[in-house]
């Protein structure tokens, strides 16, 4: 919708710039309101010529070349600098094959392409920088340059008075762009429309002949297309392709900077310096552009990390209509379950949001800890339960390096839960089980995509789980037979218990861990 308002802003401009140039001006000199000054041929003045013609070559190749890159080689749709590229071409084209164009001809079609233009350039800017055009008031502004655009060719008494009084709402713009000075390119922007003010007021003070007064408003023209086309163009589209590189990681990275930067504020609401809050707004502000404004790929990715193994390729083709087998048999996976004790009692005496902020800060640092395992996957948290499987992304047989990250795993959580008090200011503890066994990996239901692992093995895991003592690591013999042949790095003791009753399973023998 924005690609046809540009290409509808092309066309008008087209149309309104040939009817200007055929029929409004011809009619103004017909009847004599234009000053002899300004009807002599660009030609007869052969600097003035010269430098449109030198600079309108150069603003052609380039243009021609932004307009390439844009259509065939771009991957960033930027639509502004496209109906930018198309009004500048047209406007230079005019100039450079008509040889015979008046002053007054040049000035008026230069103020139509400006009154076409300044919006696309400003949008730019305001894209650039994430606000929206009536946060600079650029209302004000907009009424003084299309009755510009009219006016420009009556130089004299009307056009000046004019000029003086569109003074008012400029300074207002401008002063509503002053706002933003801390943000890309709105110096920039200030210092450009300054100059305009500056030409402005030598052309209203008659201190420059005609000619070369368009020789500076062409100068400055060049500049301005230059630095919005091809400056601020170029700043956009090196933005979007770092949000478009962004994945989870550098998202999560982003938002923890971002949570940081709002805690910092918080705790320094009352003392924070006036140079230190800006910068803690433009920091924050640079962190939040970087997030992307289309996160389709970003749920492709949160759909392969929640469905490895190419599982997430046989869930989109199930919801096709395609006919898959949508799970993957392990002969041996190690698998791991946790839980936290007397939760359900914490669960009945403490509001559901104190419980709920236990369990977040307490499934932050176990999943901080996990990353440092490269062989395991955590599987979900399900109330107080922590469900980890070793690698299911194995090439090969690897039990002993899976066996001892595990127990390591196991070790590193029971150390870090003593970091953590409870809502009544105690201790927490966990227990742990571990088994060994084959299990299925694969999807279950079609609403809501899950990874799953089922199978007896984690059953069994459970089921130690849930009889281990308390701060406790309890494993099958399975297990216990691929630890015994395993060099932890610190001493280890594993204690055999017998006769230890598993729901639905029987009594069997234990091999508990106790962490120190």
């Amino acid at each position: 919708m924005y690609m046809l308002s540009i290409l509808c802003i092309v066309v008008i401009h087209y149309n309104v710039d040939t009817l200007f140039k055929n029929l409004y001006v011809p009619y103004l000199i017909s009847n004599n309101y234009v000053s002899s000054g300004l009807t002599s041929t660009i030609s007869s003045h052969s600097e003035l010529y010269f430098l449109l013609n030198a600079t309108s070559y150069y603003m052609l190749f380039l243009y021609l070349y932004t307009l390439s890159y844009r259509l065939f080689i771009s991957k960033i749709n930027d639509k502004n600098c496209l109906g930018l590229s198309f009004i500048y071409i047209k406007h230079i084209v005019d100039v450079v094959i008509s040889p015979n164009m008046t002053i007054v001809e040049y000035e008026t079609s230069r103020a139509v392409m400006w009154a076409f233009t300044t919006p696309l350039m400003l949008k730019m800017y305001c894209d650039a920088n994430d606000i929206k055009l009536i946060d600079i008031k650029f209302h004000y502004h907009l009424i003084s340059i299309i009755c510009g655009a009219f006016l420009t060719p009556l130089k004299g008494q009307i056009y000046y008075s004019f000029s003086f009084a569109s003074c008012i709402p400029l300074i207002l713009f401008i002063k509503a762009l002053y706002k933003y000075r801390n943000m890309p390119f709105t110096n920039l922007y200030i210092i450009m429309w300054y100059t305009f003010i500056l030409i402005n007021a030598f052309d209203f003070l008659g201190i420059f002949t005609p000619s070369l007064t368009s020789s500076f408003y062409n100068i400055a023209d060049t500049l301005c297309k230059f630095i919005c086309n091809i400056v601020i163009s170029n700043y956009t589209e090196q933005e979007q392709i770092i949000r478009d590189n962004m994945d989870l990681q550098s998202v999560n990275f982003v938002s923890t900077v971002i949570k940081h930067i709002k805690q910092f504020e918080i705790e320094n609401e009352n003392k924070i310096t006036i140079n230190c809050s800006n910068l803690v707004k433009y920091c924050k502000k640079k962190f939040v552009d970087k997030i992307p404004k289309s996160n389709s790929a970003l749920k492709l990715e949160l759909l392969k990390k929640i469905l490895p193994l190419n599982l997430d390729i046989d869930y989109m083709n199930e919801n096709s209509g395609d006919s898959i087998e949508s799970n993957k048999k392990f002969t041996f996976i190690c698998v791991m379950f946790m839980d936290i004790i007397n939760y359900t009692e914490l669960a009945k005496k403490f509001d559901g949001d104190i419980i709920f902020k236990l369990l977040d800060d307490i499934y932050n640092r176990f999943d901080v800890i996990i990353k440092k395992y490269a062989h395991l996957q955590k599987i979900e948290t399900i109330g107080d339960a922590y469900f980890v499987v070793g690698d299911i992304f194995r090439t090969e047989l690897n039990h002993k390096i899976v066996v001892k990250e595990i127990i390591q795993l196991g070790v590193d959580f029971i150390k870090e839960i003593k970091n953590i008090k409870s809502p009544t200011g105690s201790p927490l503890s966990i227990r742990i089980g571990i088994n060994l066994g084959p299990v299925n990996v694969g999807i279950l239901g079609s609403e809501v995509p899950r990874l799953c692992v089922v199978g007896n093995a984690v059953n069994v895991a459970s089921r130690l789980q849930s009889t281990a003592d308390a701060d406790t690591i309890q494993m099958s013999r399975h297990v216990y037979e691929q630890a015994q042949e395993i060099d932890f790095g610190f001493p280890i003791e594993i204690i055999e218990k017998n006769n230890v009753f598993l729901k639905n399973i029987g009594s069997t023998t234990t091999y508990n861990i106790f962490p120190t």
